[in-house]
């Protein structure tokens, strides 16, 4: 019932909505998309090269033509960070309307009052923004594999999935997706509006930023085994998050901050 309560509020929020549904549609579509017209209208003569160091951070380029590795390097080395960015901004964005805007409103302290307990909200509301958060994210990967497959085809580039792609999408994205509601649930107590807990997706999104951009220039390769340190590190964190907020999600915390008008 209060999983079904908070995404009624979700849906009823017409900027929350437009949200979730538009900026992940442009991030897995749209800026493909773009970008796919962009390198199919570029000359096939000329003295247009590819740079070296791109190259070698690419499955088996020999016999690809500049266009068609500019499009392999594009879905392998930066289309990641897009998709990855997807679970950041649903979870904030889900947290922010069923945490903050509750607190703000009252809500949330009529629900402390009610016969649930303290944990058992907290785990709700935790569960309901990273289910929320996940399965806009899945969504989001069916619709960017059949934009970038058909681009794939038409450019003749090779194609995108790789043991990377597969670890972001099964263990990486719902990692981050839960870390995001955590990390926003940890900052509860310290935020009054949901703007002010959507500026900490730039906290969130800053080192995934960085992370990528770096790569790209060539300078090193994020790998499988990479990528596995990377869950284990943000796992860690999330539990340790987890349990601060739990642990300071308690009536007393909000119960003595009126609702503002």
């Amino acid at each position: 019932m209060l999983v079904g309560k908070d995404l009624g509020a979700i849906w009823r929020s017409k900027g929350t909505r437009a949200l979730l549904m538009l900026l992940p549609a442009l991030l897995s579509v749209g800026v493909p998309l773009l970008y796919s017209v962009i390198i199919s209208l570029l000359p096939l003569e000329g003295d247009l090269s590819f740079p070296p160091k791109l190259a070698a951070m690419l499955d088996n380029p020999e016999g690809y033509g500049y266009r068609q590795l500019w499009m392999g390097a594009f879905t392998t080395l930066l289309c990641p960070l897009l998709f990855l960015c997807i679970p950041i901004v649903c979870s904030v964005t889900a947290a922010s309307q069923i945490l903050v805007e509750e607190k703000k409103s009252g809500t949330l302290t009529t629900l402390f009052l009610s016969a649930m307990d303290a944990r058992s909200l907290f785990h709700a509301k935790v569960t309901c923004c990273t289910l929320l958060s996940v399965a806009i994210s899945l969504l989001s990967f069916v619709a960017f594999a059949i934009t970038v497959s058909v681009a794939d085809v038409s450019i003749g580039a090779p194609y995108f999935l790789n043991f990377e792609w597969i670890v972001c999408l099964v263990l990486l994205m719902p990692v981050i997706a839960l870390f995001s509601v955590v990390f926003v649930s940890w900052e509860l107590p310290r935020v009054q509006t949901s703007g002010e807990a959507m500026q900490t997706m730039g906290y969130l999104l800053l080192p995934l930023l960085l992370l990528y951009l770096v790569q790209f220039t060539g300078i090193f390769r994020i790998t499988v085994p990479f990528l596995l340190g990377l869950v284990l590190l943000l796992a860690i964190l999330t539990v340790l998050l987890f349990n601060l907020s739990s642990r300071q999600f308690q009536p007393e915390h909000f119960l003595a901050q009126p609702p503002e008008d």
